[in-house]
């Protein structure tokens, strides 16, 4: 899907703008209007039924866009449309992070140092030091050299994604497919600093460096997968939880009989009429706001899924405990368990994906965070997902 420039993803949104994003289509009069974010507030956005994943995965890269957020009656028949959507968000996410992270590792290296030193007035200790001008010109007239070096950098980590014993063959292949999109997305500037140290003694030290940074952000891909299937878990829940209490308000059923109603295709074309009838949707969103939520070169993810209904009771007291201290909401670990009935549809909060995502976000040193919180105001229960890449 990340590798598909012509990807249409059939999933209605409003996509927010950041204030970059607002002036950005200030040039296309019309495209922009006042659409509800997940916080019920009127931003100036974009609003579709369905959108290119390339476009929506670029305004990202670019921070115009600051959240997509979706309302819908139901959402697990949108699973694979909010599968792509995660992934193209977690893969923006990753892109964007590359070259800030290869600049800073080029930036401290021992040559640029001396570079600095011995060029006072030309000193590069950012990629703004850089002239676009001179750069292209640099490119033009060295056109085969900055090729010779991008393949040399894309051989070395094919070579270790074919050489890594502990890869299966699947996941070899997805990270070569991938390969291409990083190597691509890499900003000009990281060439030129390349170019720099090239033509020092240090060439091989820093190429080895080089790869290993498009190999560890190759490797943090399978966040995207992981992430994917918690999402999917928690809305399992959530859309279970969404219904319930739309049949055992209005005593359609008892909520010990909820599950074997829902199995019945009609019955389940009923209850969500009734969520389109009642207004009361599931609502979904990813928040990318590097204004408010990133520091430095950290960019997180937030992740909202929200239902109507309240915890039960004894979750509710021990929220009531925990706030009293903090207002963090209950880490979801302390939802953990598993009902051992195959015929239950969401099995309570048994989790068995965010124990993956827990320990390769520990393994790579990405902060994680996953807590559930109520809204009584509401009258919703919240799960937020936070990723700090």
């Amino acid at each position: 899907m990340e590798n598909n420039e012509n990807f249409f993803i059939h999933l209605p949104v409003q996509l927010i703008l950041t204030t970059q994003g607002q002036t950005l289509f200030k040039q296309t009069p019309g495209a922009v209007k006042k659409v509800k974010n997940r916080e019920g507030m009127l931003k100036e956005g974009l609003e579709s039924q369905s959108f290119n994943a390339s476009s929506v995965q670029k305004l990202i890269m670019n921070s115009y866009l600051e959240e997509i957020y979706v309302s819908l009656p139901d959402l697990l028949r949108q699973r694979r449309q909010i599968i792509d959507t995660n992934n193209l968000v977690v893969f923006g996410i990753l892109y964007k992070k590359l070259s800030p992270s290869l600049a800073e590792m080029m930036l401290n290296s021992a040559v640029l140092q001396d570079f600095n030193r011995k060029n006072p007035k030309a000193q590069i200790t950012n990629l703004n030091n850089i002239d676009k001008a001179k750069l292209e010109a640099i490119r033009t007239a060295k056109k085969d050299f900055f090729e010779m070096m991008e393949v040399e950098i894309n051989s070395e980590v094919v070579q270790r994604i074919i050489s890594n014993p502990i890869l299966e063959e699947e996941d070899r292949f997805l990270r070569m497919r991938s390969l291409e999109k990083f190597m691509g997305f890499i900003d000009k500037r990281i060439w030129y600093l390349y170019f720099v140290i090239y033509q020092s003694n240090m060439r091989e030290e820093v190429r080895k460096s080089f790869a290993d940074m498009i190999a560890l952000y190759l490797d943090r891909t399978k966040l995207a997968t992981h992430l994917s299937n918690l999402v999917m878990e928690f809305i399992q829940n959530s859309e279970k939880a969404h219904f319930e209490r739309i049949l055992v308000t209005q005593n359609i059923v008892s909520k010990t009989e909820v599950d074997k109603y829902l199995k019945d295709a009609q019955n389940r074309k009923f209850v969500i009429e009734e969520a389109i009838r009642k207004n009361q949707m599931l609502e979904l969103s990813w928040n990318m706001n590097s204004e408010t939520t990133s520091v430095g070169h950290t960019y997180r993810i937030q992740i909202t899924i929200s239902n109507y209904g309240l915890l039960e009771e004894k979750a509710r007291s021990m929220l009531a405990g925990k706030m009293k201290t903090d207002v963090t909401g209950i880490p979801v670990s302390n939802f953990y368990k598993d009902s051992g009935d195959a015929d239950k549809l969401g099995a309570g909060l048994g989790l068995l994906y965010i124990s993956y995502l827990e320990d390769l976000c520990k393994k790579e040193k990405i902060k994680f965070n996953c807590n559930i919180f109520p809204e009584p105001s509401k009258e919703k229960t919240t799960v937020k997902i936070e990723i700090g890449l």
